[in-house]
């Protein structure tokens, strides 16, 4: 959504804020947290301390919209969903990629102006000037909200990039399963391009969890077959990796496998997987029924066939994007056909767009 819409929205939702909410909504929407947060724990500390401070209100808004790929995710909604260290893993990790410039922000300013001049807002051009005059003055600083809207709203939310919020409810999922199990295994299927190697390395940077790539399990050449490939869910070495993963997983213990490169023809490494409470399967076929018995949680993504084909041709050029769609394509399509992959998975989750 564009700026305009989000300001509008936001009056919607809080009619009662005034100029300076109006600011720092502005100045969230360009420059996300807004600084980068050097001390974890420290922020970890503050989190607790405003949980525990605010009132019960698990009926109000989870995630409210900034644009330009943020949002506020409201501490009162989220808190029993997530624990609070994930919730600060969120904001820090949202935090590290300083983006935005002060002419962009200077060009939404005026942005807001004219929803003034409009009379869309409830408040006039004049004020808003006369703030943004003294604003500028003091060099454009983060501002806070307004003391009507503290005592109106009571705002407690942390500023986070709305790709995780996208992927909340699996988030959710695997917070409950952590709370019931020691060891935790979630698997990630899906067509190519759909985001699961994205996906995998979100996890990995909220819960420092390994990732198994199904990519370390092309099939060497003698086991390329007619009738392997004819087999559905066939184009996977799916016998090593029951040999070389399985076990480690359905112990939880620590364990390597062998990491075979499809362009070589050759094993090039083995792979150590250290024992921990969250281990994480991506790629094509690891929903595969004769590995998805082991897994604690079925993930399964989901994206347009256009959109498939934009990334696929962007990310591996002409040649390949032929490979793909005459070879892998029609391989994943019948693999998820004929084993119902989707409607065996625990959740069903579409592409959040690039």
């Amino acid at each position: 959504m564009e700026l305009r819409g989000i300001i509008l929205q936001h009056n919607c939702i809080y009619p009662r804020w005034q100029v300076m909410d109006l600011v720092k909504l502005i100045y969230q929407n360009e420059f996300g947290p807004g600084h980068y947060i050097s001390d974890s724990e420290a922020s970890l500390e503050r989190l607790r301390a405003e949980i525990k401070g605010l009132p019960q209100n698990e009926e109000g808004p989870l995630f409210v919209d900034l644009g330009n790929g943020f949002g506020r995710l409201h501490l009162d909604a989220a808190r029993g969903k997530l624990s609070v260290e994930t919730i600060n893993r969120l904001f820090v990790l949202s935090a590290k990629k300083r983006i935005g410039s002060m002419q962009a922000f200077g060009s939404k300013l005026e942005a807001a102006k004219a929803l003034c001049v409009e009379g869309l807002l409830p408040f006039a051009a004049g004020e808003l000037e006369r703030f943004l005059i003294d604003y500028k003055a003091r060099g454009y600083p983060a501002v806070g909200h307004s003391e009507e809207y503290r005592q109106v709203y009571s705002p407690g939310y942390r500023v986070i990039n709305s790709t995780f919020a996208h992927y909340f409810d699996l988030l959710q999922k695997i917070e409950q399963l952590l709370e019931k199990k020691k060891y935790v295994v979630a698997a990630i299927d899906g067509p190519a391009a759909s985001g699961k190697t994205t996906l995998a390395k979100l996890l990995k940077d909220i819960y420092a969890c390994p990732v198994i790539s199904m990519d370390h399990f092309f099939l060497r050449p003698e086991q390329r077959t007619k009738e392997r490939l004819q087999e559905a869910g066939g184009n996977v070495d799916y016998e090593r990796f029951q040999k070389e993963v399985l076990p480690g997983l359905e112990k939880g213990e620590s364990f390597g496998y062998r990491v075979y490169n499809c362009q070589t023809q050759s094993f090039t490494a083995e792979r150590s997987i250290p024992k921990g409470p969250l281990r994480v399967v991506e790629g094509s076929y690891s929903l595969h029924p004769r590995l998805s018995g082991d897994y604690d949680l079925r993930v399964f993504l989901t994206i347009e066939g256009e959109e498939q084909k934009r990334r696929i041709l962007a990310r591996n050029g002409p040649e390949m994007f032929k490979r793909f769609v005459n070879e892998w394509i029609p391989l994943e399509e019948k693999y998820f056909a004929v084993h119902d992959i989707a409607a065996q998975s625990d959740l069903v989750l579409n592409s959040k767009r690039s």
